[in-house]
């Protein structure tokens, strides 16, 4: 087939060549000065007046904007190679395919038309969706029931298959056996887990943490201690002497005994005294540090006494002497 152009003086113009997709054969006379958006039209034209031709076109919904390239000598046509078909005048007109199942090269199927899909071919697509959606959704590495075998094969750990590749175990872990094996598997470990759980010895209920108060603290009681020996069996005798006078409601002072090691103020701490400590709200705890040696609790020597209406809390401890305390019995 011959081509033409034909070259005034006012303007080129050259006759192209389109094969359309109904393999018709069209022909169109194109300036040189014609953009890329204006070939392309003029081109998309010619195919579809040659394809579709002088009849009532019942097509033209289907032609109105479809999408299609151009290719000329095996390459796509773009706006920076276009200019070569003003030099060889063939171009073969392709419709892109929008999506869903290819109907192209069927057998019994005329070039351009898409033949009968036959159930097989429908399932056979519906795999393959199934395959590209597993893999860019599923982490097979987290997969607890794929393993790889010395022969390079997968297989399937719950349904005890083979699978010669990833995509192929994927899409059998879309399939019916293998969801109906995650179900059961389901099934049976929640069932052993109440078992478990009925075995179980019951706890009591743990008692909610009572928020702990703010208190206002109105500072230290004024205080008082006094040394002496007992007259009569020469004891050490220490005596202490509070006062409270704007001490809570139904409060009574309170004291006990703190060891070196149990304190955090005096570091690093020293055996040789333990600490006494005095507390009333809202007064400030107070601590007298006292030499840590055996204190006589008899009922007479470790008295405490709480006056209620001079507000004082007095205390007064007897250590023993070296004598009794060598009196007294071994633990056993």
């Amino acid at each position: 087939m011959r081509h033409s152009k034909t070259m005034n003086s006012s303007s080129k113009t050259t006759t192209v060549f389109v094969k359309t997709p109904r393999g018709q054969t069209a022909a169109t006379r194109i300036p040189f000065s014609f953009t890329y958006n204006s070939f392309i039209k003029h081109v998309w034209d010619a195919a579809q007046w040659r394809d579709v031709g002088c009849r009532k076109r019942a097509l033209d919904a289907h032609f109105d904007k479809p999408s299609f390239y151009l290719v000329h000598n095996g390459r796509v046509l773009e706006p920076s190679n276009y200019r070569s078909v003003f030099e060889h005048p063939f171009v073969s007109l392709q419709l892109s395919i929008l999506g869903g199942i290819d109907r192209q090269n069927r057998v019994g199927s005329k070039f351009g038309g898409g033949g009968v899909s036959s159930s097989q071919n429908a399932e056979r697509e519906r795999k393959e969706r199934l395959k590209r959606l597993a893999l860019e959704s599923i982490d097979l590495a987290k997969d607890p029931y794929l393993m790889r075998n010395h022969l390079g094969t997968y297989e399937c750990k719950l349904c005890l298959t083979l699978h010669p590749n990833e995509a192929n175990y994927l899409a059998h872990t879309q399939g019916k056996k293998h969801q109906q094996g995650l179900a059961r598997r389901a099934y049976l470990e929640k069932q052993k887990a109440e078992k478990e759980a009925a075995l179980l010895p019951v706890q009591p209920p743990v008692p909610s943490k009572r928020p702990k108060i703010q208190k206002v603290r109105i500072g230290r009681p004024a205080y008082q201690v006094m040394k002496s020996r007992d007259p009569d069996t020469n004891q050490r005798c220490l005596s202490f002497e509070l006062s409270y006078p704007e001490i809570a409601t139904d409060i009574q002072p309170r004291h006990r005994f703190m060891s070196a090691f149990e304190q955090r103020i005096d570091t690093p701490p020293d055996r040789r005294y333990q600490y006494l400590l005095l507390a009333a709200d809202p007064y400030e705890t107070v601590a007298f540090k006292i030499p840590n040696e055996p204190l006589d609790k008899s009922e007479s020597k470790f008295v405490t006494h709480w006056d209620l209406e001079t507000k004082k809390f007095t205390l007064t401890l007897y250590y023993l002497d070296e004598d009794e305390e060598d009196k007294k019995p071994e633990p056993k």
